[in-house]
């Protein structure tokens, strides 16, 4: 899946499992601002920390994204 496509998809499970992108980024302790960036600039610079504590926040398998 081409990055665009996966930051797509990432934003369409966060707003069906929260009311807000603001309020998945506070209850999975991540910056609003960090998730926005991943969001507009992909998932290549975010650390494996960051990718794995949103991937818990959602309860999906990393591979799920890809």
């Amino acid at each position: 899946m081409s990055g665009a496509k996966r930051e797509l998809k990432l934003r369409f499970m966060i707003l069906d499992r929260y009311p807000s992108l603001r309020e998945f980024s506070r209850q999975a302790d991540i910056p609003y601002s960090t998730l926005m960036t991943v969001l507009k600039r992909g998932f290549s610079g975010a650390g494996f920390d960051l990718m794995m504590k949103i991937c818990r926040a959602l309860n999906v398998d990393p591979s799920e994204l890809e």
